[in-house]
């Protein structure tokens, strides 16, 4: 769950003294009866038989139950009940440890292609181009109040924190990060962020150069927002991005560290490698009237309409908005324009350099490089998807404005305040454009501190957990109870069907669910689902709990990366505990600072996809 203690778990509203409570679970909490009456449908579906009592398997009887070792979907009073019910569960049972050991061999067949290709580490591997926008919401790293001080303003307010982002990505959880810091804490943060992509990283020094460099500049917050996210931008912010990007294409490593006052660290090795990417903007020609302009319009409308089937997901997607949202939407998939106020397209002469890169295309069945620097935003890519829609609302509270004009005046607001403790000397960042396999390496050679949180991105997609743990556990802080590792996965329905409701075998629904999740999701936010393949909205419903623990025993069980195959099945129990860290348990407590899962259907504007799971590791107290 995905609302933060003390808020109601409908509404998010701050609860009473006397909040209520599920009757089934100890853990949903409400305002009033009326959103506990809204949120049955919803919280009944997935979260209360995750929380709540179980029934055994056998007898039927509810209270204290041990689930099966085997396949973690039945459970039992004792042992005496499940020697009794072993001949009805068996067959099923088995067949989810056959599953479990045909996905581990596939994993380890497909991890092993990966390691052998030359270069796996590099960008170039994967055929996406780069993500300049976030794929996934922006998170806080540190939550300081759910963490370390969850027992109270701690006395250590000037404690310095240490953060580790692996395949970072954009800069969106940092900016969220620094613009969440209590008012009460006066430390310092420190922040290592690292991608093997010089393209995002190449962004990502430009516009930290550019907010402090210009830190007293009118309105550099929002000229900000809107380089990030815009097609199009007026002179004076092409003019500010030409200026910055002559300074970085001329400077060394020292000299962004001391025009960046310390903030901005980065080897020369590393400049080096963005240096190309700064160039290759700087000299775009981006005036849009000119012919030989990068024409980024004509290239966008060719990403967003050369799927066919993205058209028909937009489709379902603006069906789930309010007329006003969906009217926003359409025009933002239209224009591309991501401005503080809806402006004429004819007031923006120029084109965004940020928004490209040289990619690879499919010409002839070949995958070739571009020889020049074109529009490279993937088509389900949005500023909506990058920041929690309700967190955005919430700040936007009573305004009418348009979604687009709301988000941006939200990010340039998050923007400002990472301003304020740039300027103050509190934020610290740290650039380290390699693969993240090379940490420990870096790590021990920049003498670097242990750090408070790891952050791994959705890195768990191409790489086996075991070998994430491996590498990254060790940098864990083992003076901070608080110290969390964090995975995140985002594809693994892809590998595991039934966790959407399919039979893989034959291909049909699972127990009629698609039909009664569609019913639910219907129940629950008023509006018809008129396309079971449309499985974000109704997988929300779906307790697919047991397939996600299949997948990640199946996932530990896997080989390469120079990590051995397991010769069992290891148990889930097994599974938690790994490399010297004890993973949360999310189907007995929430998690701290990535929810496990988050929902969909609250979230139209954001629209997650409901595959995304955030398991959190810790160092166990015991170690």
């Amino acid at each position: 769950m995905d609302v933060k203690p003390g808020n109601c778990w409908r509404c998010m509203k701050p609860l009473p003294e006397g909040p209520v409570t599920c009757g089934r679970c100890p853990q949903a909490k409400y305002c009033s009866d009326q959103c506990q009456r809204q949120d049955r449908v919803r919280h009944g579906a997935v979260e209360c038989q995750m929380f709540g009592p179980k029934s055994c398997s056998y007898c039927k009887k509810t209270g204290e139950m041990k689930p099966c070792a085997g396949c973690n979907n039945a459970w039992y009073c004792n042992g005496t009940c499940q020697r009794k019910g072993r001949a009805a569960h068996k067959e099923v049972c088995q067949d989810i440890q056959a599953i479990i050991t045909d996905l581990s061999n596939k994993m380890t067949k497909d991890y092993a292609d990966l390691s052998r290709q030359d270069g796996y580490s590099k960008r170039d591997i994967y055929l996406d181009p780069p993500y300049y926008f976030g794929t996934t919401m922006a998170y806080d790293f540190l939550q300081l109040k759910q963490n370390e001080w969850a027992d109270g303003i701690s006395e250590e307010t000037m404690r310095d924190f240490y953060i580790f982002s692996a395949g970072c990505g954009d800069l969106r959880h940092t900016v969220l990060t620094a613009a969440s810091l209590p008012a009460e804490y006066q430390g310092k943060v420190h922040i290592v962020l690292n991608d093997s992509d010089p393209y995002v990283m190449a962004r990502n020094v430009l516009f930290l150069y550019t907010l402090i460099q210009h830190e007293d500049r009118e309105g550099i917050a929002t000229s900000l927002a809107t380089l990030w996210y815009s097609l199009h931008i007026s002179k004076s912010d092409y003019d500010l991005t030409k200026t910055s990007l002559k300074k970085l294409i001329q400077a060394d490593a020292r000299g962004i560290s001391e025009t960046t006052k310390g903030c901005v660290s980065i080897t020369d090795e590393d400049v080096a490698k963005l240096r190309y990417v700064w160039k290759g903007w700087y000299s775009l020609e981006c005036q849009r009237i000119r012919s030989s302009s990068v024409n980024l319009t004509k290239r966008r409308q060719f990403v967003l309409t050369q799927v066919p089937s993205f058209q028909h997901e937009l489709k379902i997607y603006f069906e789930r908005l309010s007329p006003k949202e969906a009217e926003s939407l359409k025009t933002w998939f239209q224009h591309g324009l991501f401005l503080a106020q809806d402006t004429p397209i004819g007031s923006l002469p120029f084109d965004n350099p940020t928004l490209t890169a040289r990619i690879r295309q499919n010409i002839d069945g070949h995958l070739l490089v571009t020889e020049n620097f074109v529009y490279c935003i993937h088509n389900s890519n949005t500023p909506f998807k990058a920041w929690d829609s309700l967190q955005v609302q919430e700040c936007s509270a009573g305004e009418t404005t348009s979604a687009t004009v709301m988000y941006h005046k939200y990010v340039a607001q998050q923007l400002q305040k990472t301003s304020t403790l740039l300027s103050q000397g509190r934020l610290h960042i740290h650039m380290l454009v390699s693969c993240c396999f090379e940490i420990p390496h870096d790590h021990q050679a920049l003498k670097m501190a242990k750090f408070d949180r790891i952050f791994t991105a959705n890195l768990a997609d191409f790489f086996e957990f075991r070998k994430l743990l491996q590498t990254l556990g060790p940098l864990l802080n083992p003076n901070n109870k608080n110290a969390t590792l964090v995975t995140e996965i985002t594809s693994w329905i892809i590998w595991m069907p039934e966790a959407s409701g399919w039979d893989r075998r034959t291909g049909r629904d699972i127990n009629n669910s698609i039909k009664t999740t569609m019913q639910l999701c219907k129940d629950d936010t008023g509006k018809e689902l008129s396309c079971p393949e449309a499985i974000r909205y109704r997988i929300e419903y779906f307790n697919n709990t047991h397939w996600f623990c299949a997948y990640l025993r199946a996932n530990m069980m896997a080989g390469g990366f120079h990590i051995p195959e397991l010769d069992h099945i290891p148990s889930l129990k097994e599974a938690m505990k790994c490399e010297g860290l004890q993973m949360r348990d999310f189907r007995e407590e929430l998690n701290k600072l990535v929810p496990f899962k988050k929902r969909v259907n609250a979230r139209s504007l954001t629209s997650p996809s409901g595959q995304e799971r955030a398991l959190e590791w810790y160092l166990p107290s015991d170690r």
